[in-house]
């Protein structure tokens, strides 16, 4: 189907809501001849890694453990998605569809998992936020707790917007979907031509679709008019803000941001213009700031003007644009000349400008009105000026003079301005020089993948979590980013008060404030470190431990600093940790036992059992434990009843079990949903409300937590509020995939799963 004029199809006016002009203000320049106007295209990081979630509203009760958010800290995946919502709120999302919000310019995000890939996100400056899936669209008003909207499209959604006219999505096949903004009401349809969009964006209230040259729009979000026209489309790649040129580049040994002013600079009284492809960036302050803006035309050979403004550019083919709105926007003047114009001044109301075969153009009234000069040399003009009440032009051996601007005769020759050499602070009035300064994201941050602004406020995209923010155009940045963990993530941790500790196998990463910041420790050598405890009771309690291989370390004063926790070598492939009453147990892989009251002195015991203890618990001089079934052997439970020092074989339990959940409460061992009150010479069945592995809260309600995990199905998380049989309830709102759960009484509970660690909300 060819292309029809808009004026003529349904939704008139599209056009010029797209290009910015209501339908009175088009009838009025196009009857004064008017040009259109143009629409404009759209630090330092943190050393210290530091879990950004902010504080949330208070929420108490079961409330609490119906959604569990991620600590940003240990996010491993890269951003991908990005969105500028206002000055104020972003929103991000990374491959494996962990969704983070800021209401602060990302001085703190807050973050939760979404149920399937993000593949955009966006919102209003007052909510609510969005992300969008391959099926549906999410919708959430604090960015935590998401609801899905109805599908109106079988289409796979590639690309959303939130617009003016409510949410507009488009599928990959030609499918859309158009939502009001709080998500009420909704209608989807097809694409008229089979048309197949690729992006969707908002111009001036109107929604663009469109692939390659060719696009659709909308005012209604339903009704869609093909453009004779697409308007002027970013790249995507560069960003032009008040520190320049702005895009992703190399520094340091990674790919970062750059911002950019390098070309020709031009001395505009106190000011000057520095112009490099296009490209005119603007500066009053020295270089502090810029207001950076692409002419009409490629390749400027002059910028000039009065200080404040105007200004004008001028170029090859006839180009000279005009910026009057400080350096904002260039207006192309679609002059007839072709000659190449190469230079100007402006002095009161004349307005001069040279160029080839002696070009000299001028105004006497401030730009009203141009007329020319006769040219006064054959040869190419290049440099026109002031010398004395007279103006002057020079092919750059012979010099013309005028008083007017109009009638021009040869004149003495005088010395021209410096042209052409390097300069570091710009160039003085009326001379040029190469100009070039940038300013970068620090070289700590991981690799910046994407990057994207709204005005100077932008967003780079990339390795392990990373969100770094600008306010400023690129001029200083703050970062957050995830830890840089092994594939895995996270792999074991634990939790006392407000200490946290967790390991990836390779590196030791601890708070000492629930998650306000995060250390990684330092080591002698590389370790492969199987567990990780924070001491909780006795002498040693807030003392830091990793069991490796080969060695127990132990952090005694400084988290930062780990150190062999014997004063020799202790071998061993040491898989687990348990502490029972503040004394410490660290289990070897081939059965061994050590002990110790002091974090220095470990004593070797004898279980007289090959495989390793998986499991103890202990009440006064009590102390059990379980041991791993091998091929042939169940779990084989011990017990000592002289403080953990000496053990003895209880018996060989039934059945076989790598997580035996053992417990002691009362003088009673629990084994499972076995009840043993004669030191495990007998045993009973509790079979009417039992949850394996179950987790005191640790806010004195009594509530119990724990995650059920599936080896062929879904995980499940269950909270335990009393003693009936039904006094439970499931929670299914919370991502709990994997997930092994601690508490503590200062700092919550917390959530290992997939790597990755997780509070409660509100906490």
């Amino acid at each position: 189907m060819a292309p029809l004029l808009l004026t003529l199809l349904p939704g008139c006016g599209l056009i010029d809501r797209i290009r910015g002009v209501d339908d009175d203000e088009a009838d009025e320049a196009e009857e004064a001849g008017e040009a259109e106007p143009e629409t404009k295209d759209g630090g330092e990081s943190d050393e210290a890694v530091a879990d950004t979630t902010p504080k949330i509203a208070p929420i108490t009760g079961l409330d609490r453990f119906k959604h569990w958010a991620p600590r940003h800290a240990f996010l491993g995946a890269p951003t991908v998605v990005a969105q500028v919502i206002s000055e104020q709120k972003l929103i991000v999302a990374t491959s494996d569809a962990h969704v983070g919000v800021s209401d602060d310019a990302g001085k703190t995000w807050r973050w939760t998992k979404a149920g399937d890939a993000v593949r955009d996100v966006g919102g209003y400056p007052d909510g609510p936020y969005l992300a969008l899936h391959e099926g549906a669209i999410s919708m959430s008003d604090d960015g935590l707790q998401w609801r899905r909207l109805a599908r109106f499209s079988s289409d796979s959604l590639i690309d959303m917007v939130a617009a003016d006219i409510g949410i507009v999505a488009i599928g990959k096949n030609g499918g859309f979907i158009h939502v009001g903004k709080d998500g009420t009401g909704g209608r989807g349809g097809w694409m008229p031509d089979k048309f197949k969009p690729k992006a969707l964006l908002e111009l001036n209230g109107a929604v663009l679709a469109w692939s390659g040259k060719s696009g659709y729009g909308t005012t209604d979000g339903v009704t869609w008019t093909e453009l004779e026209q697409l308007p002027a489309m970013a790249d995507g790649r560069g960003f032009l803000t008040s520190a320049g040129a702005c895009a992703i580049a190399k520094v340091g040994k990674r790919r970062g941001v750059a911002c950019s002013v390098t070309g020709s600079a031009h001395g505009i009284g106190e000011e000057f213009a520095v112009e490099n492809k296009g490209v005119v960036s603007l500066t009053d302050d020295g270089g502090e700031t810029w207001v950076t803006a692409a002419l009409p035309f490629k390749g400027a050979n002059s910028i000039f003007g009065k200080p404040g403004g105007p200004y004008y550019a001028v170029g090859n083919g006839g180009a000279i644009a005009i910026s009057s709105d400080g350096g904002e926007t260039w207006v192309d003047q679609k002059w007839e000349e072709t000659a190449n114009l190469t230079d100007g001044l402006v002095d009161g109301n004349n307005v001069i400008i040279v160029g080839a075969k002696g070009t000299v153009v001028y105004s006497q009234n401030g730009g009203e009105k141009w007329d020319y000069a006769a040219p006064p040399t054959t040869k190419n003009l290049t440099w026109v000026g002031k010398s004395g009440s007279d103006f002057v032009a020079s092919d750059g051996r012979a010099f013309f003079s005028s008083g007017n601007g109009v009638d021009w005769v040869e004149a003495e020759p005088i010395e021209l301005p410096a042209s052409g050499g390097p300069c570091d602070e710009g160039p003085d009035d009326g001379e040029q020089c190469r100009y070039a300064a940038d300013v970068t994201t620090p070289e700590s941050m991981p690799e910046v993948r994407g990057l994207t602004f709204t005005g100077d406020v932008g967003v780079a995209l990339g390795d392990d979590a990373l969100v770094a923010v600008t306010t400023d155009g690129g001029a200083t940045w703050s970062s957050a980013h995830g830890l840089d963990l092994a594939r895995y993530g996270a792999i074991a941790f634990s939790v006392a008060g407000d200490n946290v500790l967790t390991t990836d196998g390779v590196k030791l990463v601890s708070s000492a404030d629930a998650g306000g910041s995060w250390v990684e420790g330092e080591m002698v050598r590389t370790y492969k470190i199987n567990d990780v405890h924070v001491i909780a009771q006795g002498k040693n309690a807030g003392m830091w431990l990793a069991a490796a291989k080969d060695e127990i370390l132990a952090a005694k004063v400084d988290p930062k600093l780990w150190l062999p926790a014997g004063d020799d070598q202790i071998k061993g492939d040491w898989r687990a940790i348990f502490e029972i009453d503040g004394v410490v147990y660290v289990s070897g892989s081939k059965g061994e036992l050590r002990r110790s009251e002091d974090l220095s002195n470990w004593t070797e015991l004898v279980t007289g059992i090959p495989s390793p203890v998986i499991d103890m618990a202990g009440e006064g001089d009590t102390v059990w434990a379980a041991t791993a079934p091998t091929r042939k052997n169940n779990n084989v439970l011990l017990r000592s009843e002289d403080g953990g020092k000496h053990f003895i074989v209880v018996q060989e339990m039934p059945g076989a079990t790598e997580q035996p959940d053992l417990r002691v409460s009362d003088g009673a061992v629990h084994w499972g949903d076995l009840l043993s009150r004669d030191l495990g010479n007998s045993w009973t069945r509790e079979t009417e409300r039992y949850f394996p592995g179950l987790v005191d809260v640790a806010d004195g309600s009594g509530m119990q937590i724990a995650n059920l995990i599936y080896r062929y199905g879904g995980d499940r998380m269950y909270v335990v509020t009393g003693e009936g049989e039904r006094d439970w309830i499931r929670i299914d709102s919370a991502y709990t995939e994997g997930g092994t759960i601690q508490c503590a009484q200062t700092s919550g509970c917390w959530m290992l799963a997939s790597g990755v660690v997780y509070r409660p909300l509100g906490m």
